[in-house]
């Protein structure tokens, strides 16, 4: 293969510039996906004051998507919250207000009215969180949402969190007299070694595959995927455990390049490449200082490969805490926004998984 103007290999796939996000930069917001919108909520720009502002993109205005700003989430200020959709509505919680208190509240948001309403908590047990993984899937028909990991930070002493809690939108739950929305219910635990932050999921096929993360400082390297379905089928479980992602099979090939890999705070999207859905994962926090490499997951033979690294190879452009949407009724993706150091970004792009490197030349 031959060498581009970075002197890194040419690898296939290229990123296209979207409309910017109209307010100031930030990072560690929560999105969620409803049609062909998708909705961020809350973050931070470096200024001690959280975020809890909200606005949507829709890839499917003229050649670039359009911003809208919407009503300010009503709960408190927040970063490192998570976000998932079901059933039509968005769903918006835990997170780190800035100071000492991590969170456990939920939101529920109405697009049709652009309202929000409380719904119930994480419950005690599940203690409150921040940089969690939440994603949603369907069982029997129905949607619900699914959120876990994370860490919780109290007394000075930082607890990583192994649980995952199911959200059923038609539940309901009484907190202190209250009757809330809403009921969650916790999974089975995967099995796996390590607690994790930060770490990265996504879903195809009603399964989700679940990456990446650190913890105590380390990255980790284990891969799952869970199907909620997984225990009502012979022969099938809710979790099973793929491929390492990292070089530890010397006999093998397909893993040498896997040290770049794991990493904390990047973001998955799935991209629809050759008709298919695939899983991505880019941007976040690695020792290495590679966090801009862009890595296509082939869930039919559990292998990842390198494409091209976000912002066109250019490592400067390495980020953590970036926002990402994905639409599998158009097979688009879009990243962007997060920060490198001390910047902040407010740029959004759109991954095209089959075009040659730099053929839009945007940047």
């Amino acid at each position: 293969m031959s060498c581009g103007g970075t002197g890194e290999e040419e690898l296939i796939g290229d990123w296209q510039r979207r409309a910017a996000f109209p307010d100031v930069p930030r990072s560690y917001a929560a999105t969620f996906v409803i049609g062909n919108k998708g909705y961020v909520v809350g973050g931070w720009n470096g200024f001690a004051v959280r975020r809890n502002d909200v606005y949507v993109f829709d890839h499917t205005v003229g050649d670039n998507g359009s911003w809208d700003q919407l009503d300010v989430f009503p709960g408190p200020r927040r970063s490192h919250s998570v976000g998932f959709s079901a059933g039509g509505f968005g769903y918006v919680g835990t997170g780190w207000d800035g100071d000492e208190t991590d969170m456990r509240d939920f939101w529920r948001y109405n697009p049709n009215s652009d309202e929000w309403t409380e719904v119930a908590p994480l419950p005690d047990l599940a203690r409150s969180r921040r940089g969690a993984t939440a994603f949603s899937l369907s069982v029997g028909g129905k949607e619900y949402g699914y959120v876990g990991f994370g860490f919780h930070e109290g007394n000075f002493d930082r607890l990583y969190l192994l649980d995952i809690w199911r959200f059923d939108p038609d539940g309901q739950t009484v907190v202190n007299g209250e009757t809330f929305d809403g009921s969650w219910t916790r999974v089975a635990e995967y099995g796996g070694s390590h607690k994790r932050e930060g770490a990265s999921a996504f879903v195809i096929d009603n399964k989700a595959y679940i990456c990446c993360g650190k913890s105590n400082n380390t990255t980790v390297s284990e891969f799952w995927k869970f199907d909620p379905d997984g225990a009502a089928r012979e022969g099938k479980q809710l979790w099973t455990k793929l491929r390492t992602m990292n070089d530890v099979n010397p006999d093998e090939d397909y893993d040498d390049d896997y040290p770049g890999l794991p990493r904390a705070y990047g973001v998955a999207y799935v991209v629809t490449t050759g008709g298919q859905l695939r899983g991505h994962i880019v941007g976040g926090d690695v020792s290495s200082g590679n966090a801009s490499k862009n890595w296509e997951y082939d869930h039919d033979d559990d292998l990842w490969t390198q494409r091209t690294s976000f912002f066109n190879h250019r490592n400067t452009q390495s980020r953590e805490g970036m926002v990402s949407f994905s639409f599998p009724n158009t097979g688009r993706a879009f990243v962007g926004l997060g920060k490198r150091g001390t910047e902040y970004c407010d740029d959004m792009w759109e991954f095209f998984p089959l075009e040659d490197d730099y053929i839009y030349d945007d940047y």
